[in-house]
């Protein structure tokens, strides 16, 4: 027994230079080994994040729709619903509805707004004047990439825009009002009078002095 280990002295003295090193190699891996349990940790816990958060609900926003439809009422859709959902809800075009002018000036894709107020105009209205469009001339040998779409935009003052029911494809034909301002219009209601555009912050001063003659409560 002596014997052997003797045969081992000369291995563990040298073994003995190189103690340090032996030390900082076994140090390095340890901890090489706790990150990368610790990054395995993670990525499982991200992992589980992700899977919850794509199980979650979606939010649910309203819609009031109104006029040329069978069934007009609120209705409740799913966040990022589009328009012909919301119109499929509420039954389809009635047989009062202008479908020429709905299909001018409705967008089918466009997604819908919490609060958010869809009026379809009846051929009566359109006949009379309450809903008015402009007559768009197509040049077929011309490419162009822009859509035309119809204005619901006010000609004169007979021609207002009710801020408190208009919709928002309305609301954005008026100078100065996109998407983003038209929505907040809607999102602020109900308005006792068109100051309080400038009073609640829904649009700048520059802006309501542009639309203060084409609106109206």
């Amino acid at each position: 027994m002596n014997g052997f280990i003797r045969s081992f002295q000369p291995l563990l003295k040298r073994l003995r230079k190189y103690i340090l090193e032996i030390a900082l190699l076994s140090l390095a891996l340890i901890i090489t080994i706790v990150a990368l349990s610790l990054y395995l940790k993670n990525d499982n816990s991200t992992e589980e994040e992700v899977m919850l958060d794509s199980s979650a609900p979606r939010q649910n926003i309203f819609v009031d729709v109104s006029g040329a439809v069978k069934k007009p009422n609120l209705y409740q859709v799913s966040f990022g619903a589009r328009i012909k959902e919301v119109i499929d809800k509420a039954g389809g075009l009635s047989d009062e509805a202008d479908v020429i002018f709905f299909n001018r000036n409705f967008n089918l894709a466009r997604i819908v707004t919490d609060q958010e107020k869809i009026y379809v105009p009846l051929i009566s209205e359109i006949n009379n004047g309450t809903f008015i469009q402009n007559h768009l001339t197509l040049d077929y040998t011309t490419p162009t990439t822009s859509t035309g779409i119809a204005s619901n935009a006010p000609t004169d003052n007979n021609q207002l825009i009710n801020i408190n029911s208009a919709t928002i494809e309305e609301l954005d034909q008026l100078p100065g009002v996109g998407q983003v301002t038209a929505n907040k219009i809607i999102v602020n209601r109900p308005y006792s009078s068109i100051e309080e555009l400038v009073v609640k912050k829904t649009v700048n001063k520059g802006v309501f002095e542009k639309i203060k003659s084409m609106i109206t409560l």
